[in-house]
């Protein structure tokens, strides 16, 4: 069975776009690097604004480089869900500040911060926090774990400024939000 040249061009020049497609994503996705480490949880915490108390079961996404040995400084990041609606005016801004925890190999808390967000936020509606960050120094080699523990809420509403304050629940266990391995 013969081939027509036409077909034998054609499929030339789809495997040499298939190949240059797959390189051009090897060389983005970064062949051969390790992924940067990442876990998802719920962290169940007690809040407080005022007097009033309430729930906020946030889902967490936290963060932290592929690469990383005895001496670096490392930056961890988490992403917060969205704040239950709580406020009974609208919120004109906000900023988040907290702490995460480390444990394991090196047992150390961590400030983190998230920038300065600004609504308005309709009253009793969701407050999204987003992303904290923080710069973690690693001392020493192991396995070391991350969570996240209290967390600040500062919001200015009809031109005051509220603070809402959130702890991980004690009834309830932290997830292990990111595990790294530190090298010497």
């Amino acid at each position: 069975m013969s081939t027509s040249p036409m077909k034998t061009k054609g499929r030339g020049a789809l495997r040499g776009l298939t190949l240059g497609a797959t390189a051009i994503m090897l060389a983005t996705v970064g062949f051969g690097s390790a992924p940067a480490s990442a876990g998802t949880g719920t962290v169940a915490y007690g809040c407080r604004i005022f007097s009033t108390n309430f729930d906020y079961n946030a889902k967490v996404t936290m963060k932290g480089p592929a690469k990383r040995s005895v001496g670096d400084t490392v930056k961890i990041t988490a992403d917060f869900s969205a704040l239950p609606g709580v406020s009974p005016v609208a919120v004109d801004s906000w900023k988040t500040t907290g702490k995460f925890v480390a444990s394991g190999a090196q047992k150390t808390s961590v400030s983190a911060s998230g920038p300065k967000k600004t609504g308005p936020v309709k009253a009793k509606a969701k407050i999204p926090i987003g992303k904290l960050t923080g710069k973690l120094r690693l001392k020493k080699a192991g396995k070391v774990t991350l969570t996240t523990g209290a967390i600040k809420i500062t919001a200015t509403a009809l031109g005051s400024s509220v603070a809402m304050t959130c702890t991980p629940k004690k009834n309830k266990p932290l997830p292990k939000l990111l595990k790294l391995t530190v090298k010497r």
